[in-house]
């Protein structure tokens, strides 16, 4: 009886929006969108079925329906239009998205780790130093993160390439497993701060996140502010260094691991270790690879994308033996994930092709006039913020929401562009810790075993909302 009434909330959600008539100003047909993409999130935060399978029905759905639920009249009545075509190729459209493939690739460098066994031995020396508290093992995982990311503008790669695969072999250590009870031992703590650290480290570098850099562009062309590395550091540091500090401590205490402490498991590393003996040539193989996709992504982006650098490994792990292909097919968890994100994204996509995004933020500029410029400023970053639930991807939130923001603003009396513009900015990366989908590597922690539906979906939430409020608290008063 609970799967049934878990499968019926999403259906009831989409029926009881679309028999409400469209608010004045948006189109009937993206008020049905919305309806179903509605659904959608409450289907995901149930889970009747898997996420992947949720997102699968409801593109098909709108592919099928998409005359009165996507396409408006205008579009319809264009000589030579094909719907068939055109609602195919939205469908598919997620399925050739860079951020999806870079998160499969994640995925896969995982494997690489597990079948060398080097995963396990990093994890092994990783238990070994710090492994006697589970609260030190959060902060080794905060400091890593910090450490490369001032140089790997993705947090795909940062953390879903490069933090994840080495920190999925912890938890076993710990008898602590996947889509198991047991992962509450040690796993689920650990996934969440990594997750809710690269948010954090998102936020805090210009170069950590590259909607962050479009992010800047887009406030030079619009309200002639340049924002230097130095200056959004400078932003950010008062309220961005307390976050990073706060994140495993806070994950410490909200979420809290059933294993505190102990100094068998280190002990028994250490003995692991011995009895692995030296490195092997596939770990050392996998070592060289993992090395020259974290170089393309530090340092080589203006030349190689950091999906081609994913890929271009991927090929070289196949081409070296490191994996074989049928291991590669057998990882349901990055062909389930890979489905579900490529989805996804094309329907948070759809919000902005319906017009429903445009809608939705000039409602909300119409309701700030009179209001006082700091009140103002708040209340529009919180709008910013918070619609972050519609996108599944910061660079399409950037750019749909932002230009229209700093529209908004400028209109207000009074209000201090510079600052508002930064403040707006200094945002996007902490915002992704919202949602299963809000950010790159979100789906590869998400998808890990370690973080179900309903405790991702509340923590998301809280963090959330402490990672908005300190920021607001300390930078308002800092660059307001």
């Amino acid at each position: 009886m609970k799967t049934f009434w878990k499968a019926l909330a999403p259906l009831i959600v989409v029926v009881l929006i679309a028999i409400i008539p469209a608010p004045e100003g948006l189109a009937q047909h993206a008020w049905y969108y919305f309806a179903i993409f509605a659904g959608v999130i409450v289907g995901l935060m149930l889970e009747p079925i898997p996420g992947a399978a949720i997102g699968l029905i409801a593109v098909t759905l709108v592919s099928v329906f998409c005359e009165w639920v996507f396409f408006s009249p205008e579009q319809l009545a264009k000589p030579g239009f094909n719907v068939a075509t055109a609602s195919l190729s939205w469908a598919l459209s997620g399925f050739s998205n860079g951020t999806v493939w870079l998160i499969f690739g994640a995925f896969m460098f995982a494997l690489g780790y597990e079948k060398t066994g080097l995963g396990r031995r990093i994890a092994l020396m990783l238990v070994k130093a710090m492994g006697r508290k589970t609260l030190t093992l959060g902060y080794a995982v905060m400091v890593a993160d910090m450490l490369l990311a001032p140089f790997t503008p993705s947090n795909t790669a940062r953390s879903g390439g490069t933090i994840f695969p080495v920190i999925r072999n912890l938890p076993p250590l710990y008898d602590s497993k996947p889509n198991d009870p047991s992962a509450r031992r040690v796993g689920s703590y650990i996934m969440w701060t990594a997750i809710a650290t690269t948010c954090v480290t998102s936020s805090m570098f210009l170069t950590a996140l590259a909607p962050n850099l479009l992010a800047a562009e887009l406030i030079r062309k619009t309200v002639h502010v340049d924002l230097g590395w130095t200056r959004w550091f400078l932003a950010i540091a008062p309220a961005g260094i307390i976050l990073l500090l706060a994140v495993p401590l806070l994950t410490y205490v909200l979420y809290p691991p059933e294993v505190k402490q102990g100094t068998e498991v280190p002990a028994w590393a250490s003995q692991q270790l011995k009895e692995m003996g030296p490195l092997s040539r596939r770990e050392l193989t996998l070592g060289v690879l993992v090395l020259v996709a974290l170089g393309l992504w530090i340092f080589g982006e203006k030349f190689v994308n950091p999906t081609t650098a994913a890929l271009m490994v991927i090929a070289l792990m196949l081409v070296t033996k490191v994996v074989t292909w049928d291991d590669m097919l057998a990882n349901k968890q990055a062909w389930n994930t890979f489905t579900w994100f490529a989805t996804l994204v094309a329907l948070a996509d759809g919000l902005s092709r319906t017009g429903f995004v445009k809608w939705f933020a000039s409602m909300m500029a119409a309701h700030m006039s009179g209001v006082a410029p700091t009140m103002a400023a708040v209340v529009l970053i919180l709008i910013f913020f918070f619609t972050h639930y519609m996108f599944a991807s910061v660079t399409a939130h950037t750019t749909a929401m932002l230009p229209v923001m700093l529209t908004v603003g400028s209109t207000i009396p009074g209000m201090p562009m510079e600052a508002f513009a930064l403040m707006l900015a200094l945002t996007l990366g902490i915002m992704g810790i919202l949602t299963p989908y809000g950010t790159g590597p979100s789906p590869v922690y998400f998808g890990s075993g370690y973080l179900p539906a309903a405790d991702y979906w509340r923590l998301g939430a809280i963090f959330g909302v402490v990672f908005i409020v300190v920021f607001l608290l300390i930078s308002v008063p800092i660059l307001l």
